[in-house]
C-alpha cells in the first residue's frame, strides 16, 4: 500500500470522541454500558443473599471452635437484617467509581502532565493488619476475577478503548473493569459486619458467586456494542500490520507484524525469556545473516533459476506450490516412523535458493518439529497427529512469519488446544476416546483443506472446543452425582459429631445410672444426628435434648409429692418421644422392649424415694467386629469404594496423623490448597497404572476434592492431606497444562538465537 493511500485510508478513520466532549457519542456508549454493568451485578447481589446465608450456617454447623462458630452465625444474621443497605451502597459505589474512571481517561488526553509535587508527610499513617489484610484480599480477587473474565475482557477493553479514542487501554483504566467491581464490593461490605475479618469472610464468600455471575454480563456489553457496530468483527486471534508500522516495509512482512500478547521478560529465577518483540527482532536478525553467507548467485534481490532471475518473492511463491503437494502425502515412512517432513523440504533444492527470512522460516518450523517428536513426555498417538499438520504450519509460518510472535494466531491456539485435550490421556492414549476421534478427524480436514486461509484452524478450533464442552457437561452430570453423595456423607458425618458432642457434654455433666448412660450413648446419638441430617428445625433439636434431660431427670429419687406427681404427668409424654426417636433409626424391637422393661423398674424405684440401682442396665448384644484398622506412627490412607446411582465413589482419607507430619511436608499441602476446579491430578494405582483426574468440586465444609474424567462414571473423593501424602509417596502428582507447541517453539527459537 503507498503512503498515499495509507493517508487516505487513515483520513476516513474518525475518533467517535473528536466531536466534543460534550456530545461525545463513545462517552454516551460508554455510560450505557456502565449501567448495564451496574443493574447486571445489582440484580446479582440481591440474589445471592441466600445462598452466601445458607453456606455460612453449614460453616457454623461444621466448625468445633465456638468463636469461629458465632462469627459465621453473626454474619449471617446481619446479612438476613442489613443485606438490601449492602446492595444500595455497592450500586452506589460502583455507579460513582465507574464514572470517575470514564471521566478520568476523558480529561487525560487534554492535559499535560501536571509537575511532580512533594507533599509533607503530615497525615500519613501505616495500615493497620486487617487493613493491609483486606487490601491484599482486594487485589487478588480482582486478578483471579480478571482470569475467569480473559475472554470477555480481551474485546471488551479494545472496545472501550475504541470508544475512549484510545489505541491501547489496559484493564486498570476501564471504568468496567474487576478492579472496580471488587472495590465497590468491599465499600459495600462495610455495611455489614462488625469488623474486618467480618467484612473478609463475606467477601470470601461472594467471590465463589462473582466468578460465574460477571463473565454473562460482559458477554451482554459486548454483544451491546456489536450491535452498534463499535469493532464488530474483532476476534481473539492474530491481527496484521498497523498504520504505525514501518512504512517502507511490505504489509505482510515481519516488522509490521503486531503481537497481540507480550511475553514476560524473565522467568522468576532470571532466565531470559523471549518476548514477542524479541522474536520479531531475532528473526530479523537471522534473516539478514544468512542472507551474508548466501553465496553471491543467491544473495540480493534474486537467485539463478534455469537461466532466469527470480526474486525472493516468486521463490517463496514456488515452494508453496509445491507444498501443496506434499501436504497430502502421510506423515510417516513404510515401518510407520515420524519423519520431519519440514527438514526434507529444507534440504530440497528449491529451499537452498531461498535466502534470508524464508531460509530462517524454515529451519524454525523444521526444529519446531524436531522439539515436539523427541519430547518423551508426547505420547506416540499424538505425535502421530501433530505430524500431520508439518506442511500446513509451514506455509502458515511462510505466508506470515509475525506468526511466531502472535499467540493468538489460530495455528497456534489449535496447536495449544491439543495439549488440553491430550493432557486428559497421561502416557496411554485411549484412540477409541471420543474426544481422540475428533482430533483426529479435524486434523485431516486442515491437512486436506488447508491452503492459506488460516480461519480453516480457526473453525477446527472452534469446533474443537464446542465438543470439549459438550463432553464435559456429560462429566459435570457424574461429577454432580458424586459431589452430591460426598456433601451427603459430609453431613452425616458432621450429624454424628455434633450429636455426639450434645450426648457426651450431658453425660460428663450429669450423674447417671448404667442403663441410661448405655442408652443416650448407643441409642440417643443416633436419633440426634438423624435429626441434624435431616436439618430439622432447631424446635426438633431442643426437644430431643429436652428428652434426654427429661430421662436423666425421670429416674432420680423423688422425695416430694410434687416431684412424684410431676414424673407421673411426665412419663406418658417422655415415653412417646422415646419411641419416636428410637422409631427415626430402626431400633429393633427386642432391644427397645428390654430397654423399657428397665427402665420401668427404675421409675418404680424413683416414685418410692429410692435412688436407682446400680445394676439396673441392659446387656447390648455386641455387632460382628469391624475389621481391625491400626494406622502407622504417621497416619495411613484408608480407601473405601461404593456405588451410588450408578456413580462409583472412591473415598480416600488419612487416619491416625499427628500435625508433625503435616509440618515435615507443608510445601506438598501448599500446593494441595491451591487446587483449583479444572486442575488436574494423576493418580497411580497398586499395579501402577495410571489416571488422570480432573478436579470438579472442593467441599466448602472441609475441603473435600472431587476428581473424575469422562471416560467413565467414576469419582475419587480425597481428602487434601490424602492426596499429599500420595503426592509425597509418589503415588500422585498434580499435573500442570503446559502447550506442547509453546514449549517446542521456545526451545527451537533459543536454539536459533544461540546457535
Amino acid at each position: 500500500m503507498s503512503k498515499l493511500s495509507s493517508a487516505s485510508a487513515a483520513s476516513r478513520v474518525v475518533s467517535l470522541n473528536d466531536l466534543g466532549r460534550s456530545r461525545s457519542p463513545g462517552q454516551r456508549m460508554l455510560a450505557d454500558c456502565r449501567d448495564q454493568l451496574v443493574d447486571g451485578l445489582t440484580l446479582w447481589l440481591r440474589g445471592v443473599a441466600k445462598p452466601v446465608s445458607e453456606e455460612l450456617f453449614v460453616l457454623a454447623d461444621s466448625t468445633r471452635e465456638r468463636l469461629l462458630q458465632t462469627r459465621y452465625l453473626d454474619l449471617r444474621a446481619d446479612i438476613e437484617k442489613d443485606w438490601l443497605r449492602l446492595v444500595e451502597t455497592f450500586r452506589r459505589e460502583l455507579s460513582a467509581a465507574a464514572e470517575r474512571c470514564q471521566n478520568q481517561d476523558a480529561e487525560k488526553s487534554g492535559q499535560r502532565p501536571a509537575a511532580l509535587e512533594v507533599p509533607d508527610f503530615e497525615g500519613l499513617q501505616l495500615l493497620d493488619d486487617a487493613d493491609l489484610s483486606e487490601h491484599i484480599v482486594i487485589r487478588e480477587f480482582s486478578a483471579q476475577l480478571s482470569e475467569s473474565c480473559d475472554e470477555e475482557l480481551y474485546t471488551l477493553n479494545r472496545r472501550v478503548a475504541a470508544l475512549l479514542g484510545q489505541d491501547e487501554l489496559l484493564d486498570s483504566a476501564n471504568p468496567l473493569a474487576p478492579a472496580i467491581v471488587c472495590e465497590s464490593l468491599s465499600d459495600a461490605c462495610t455495611t455489614i459486619g462488625s469488623d474486618a475479618e467480618a467484612r473478609l469472610l463475606l467477601l470470601r464468600r461472594l467471590e465463589r458467586h462473582l466468578h460465574l455471575a460477571l463473565p454473562p454480563i460482559y458477554q451482554q456489553i459486548n454483544a451491546y456494542l456489536i450491535e452498534r457496530g463499535i469493532l464488530p468483527n474483532l476476534k481473539r486471534n492474530y491481527r496484521r500490520a498497523t498504520p504505525s508500522g514501518n512504512p517502507g516495509q511490505p504489509p505482510g512482512s515481519l516488522a509490521n507484524a503486531t503481537p497481540v500478547v507480550a511475553e514476560a521478560p524473565a522467568t522468576a529465577d532470571g532466565t531470559a525469556v523471549l518476548t514477542s518483540a524479541n522474536i520479531l527482532e531475532a528473526l530479523q536478525r537471522l534473516g539478514q545473516a544468512r542472507v551474508g553467507r548466501l553465496p553471491a548467485a543467491s544473495a540480493g534481490d534474486g537467485a539463478a533459476h534455469h537461466g532466469m532471475a527470480l526474486d525472493g518473492a516468486s521463490l517463496n511463491q514456488l515452494l508453496l506450490t509445491s507444498l501443496g503437494e506434499l501436504q497430502q502425502a502421510p506423515g510417516g515412512d513404510a515401518g510407520g516412523r515420524i519423519v520431519n517432513q519440514v527438514r526434507m523440504v529444507g534440504d530440497s533444492a528449491g529451499a537452498q535458493q531461498l535466502g534470508g527470512l524464508g531460509a530462517v522460516t524454515i529451519d524454525i518450523v523444521a526444529m519446531l518439529f524436531d522439539f515436539i517428536f523427541d519430547d518423551t513426555h508426547i505420547p506416540l498417538a499424538i505425535k502421530a497427529l501433530i505430524s500431520r499438520l508439518q506442511i500446513p504450519v509451514l506455509k502458515v509460518a511462510m505466508l506470515n512469519p509475525g506468526f511466531f510472535a502472535d499467540r493468538q494466531h489460530p495455528t497456534r491456539r489449535f496447536l495449544g488446544s491439543i495439549s488440553g485435550v491430550s493432557i486428559r490421556w497421561g502416557v496411554s492414549v485411549d484412540e477409541s476416546d471420543p474426544l481422540y476421534r475428533k482430533l483426529a478427524e479435524l486434523v485431516d480436514r486442515i491437512q486436506a483443506k488447508f491452503e492459506s486461509d488460516v480461519e480453516v484452524f480457526g473453525s477446527a478450533l472452534a469446533e474443537l472446543e464446542a465438543f470439549v464442552n459438550e463432553r464435559e457437561s456429560e462429566e459435570s452430570s457424574t461429577a454432580l452425582t458424586a459431589a452430591n453423595i460426598v456433601m451427603l456423607r459430609e453431613q452425616e458425618s458432621a450429624s454424628w459429631e455434633r450429636a455426639q458432642r450434645a450426648v457426651k457434654d450431658f453425660r460428663n455433666g450429669t450423674v447417671l445410672p448404667p442403663l441410661i448412660d448405655d442408652f443416650l450413648a448407643e441409642h440417643w446419638v443416633g436419633v440426634l444426628q438423624a435429626i441434624a441430617v435431616r436439618e430439622h428445625s432447631d424446635a426438633d433439636w431442643q426437644a430431643a435434648n429436652e428428652a434426654m434431660r427429661d430421662l436423666a431427670w425421670s429416674v432420680g429419687a423423688k422425695k416430694s409429692p410434687d416431684e412424684r406427681l410431676r414424673l407421673i404427668g411426665l412419663l406418658p409424654g417422655l415415653l412417646a418421644k422415646l419411641n419416636k426417636g428410637l422409631d427415626s433409626v430402626g431400633a429393633g424391637a427386642a432391644q427397645r422392649s428390654a430397654f423399657f422393661d428397665a427402665l420401668v423398674q427404675l421409675h418404680s424405684s424413683a416414685l418410692k424415694g429410692d435412688p436407682p440401682a446400680p445394676a439396673a442396665s441392659v446387656a447390648v448384644v455386641p455387632a460382628e467386629p469391624a475389621a481391625a484398622f491400626s494406622p502407622a506412627a504417621e497416619g495411613d490412607l484408608l480407601v473405601t469404594r461404593s456405588i451410588d446411582h450408578g456413580v462409583e465413589v472412591e473415598d480416600v482419607i488419612l487416619v491416625g496423623a499427628s500435625p508433625v507430619w503435616r509440618a515435615d511436608d507443608r510445601e506438598i499441602f501448599r500446593l494441595v490448597s491451591k487446587l483449583k476446579r479444572g486442575d488436574w491430578v494423576e493418580f497411580r494405582d497398586e499395579e501402577n497404572n495410571t489416571s488422570r483426574e480432573r478436579l470438579n468440586w472442593i467441599s466448602p465444609q472441609r475441603g473435600i476434592l472431587l476428581f473424575s474424567n469422562h471416560r467413565s462414571a467414576k469419582a475419587i473423593s480425597i481428602a487434601p492431606e490424602a492426596l499429599a501424602r500420595q503426592i509425597r509417596d509418589g503415588k500422585a502428582r498434580i499435573v500442570h497444562e503446559e502447550s506442547i507447541f509453546e514449549r517446542a517453539l521456545s526451545g527451537a527459537l533459543e536454539s536459533m538465537n544461540t546457535g
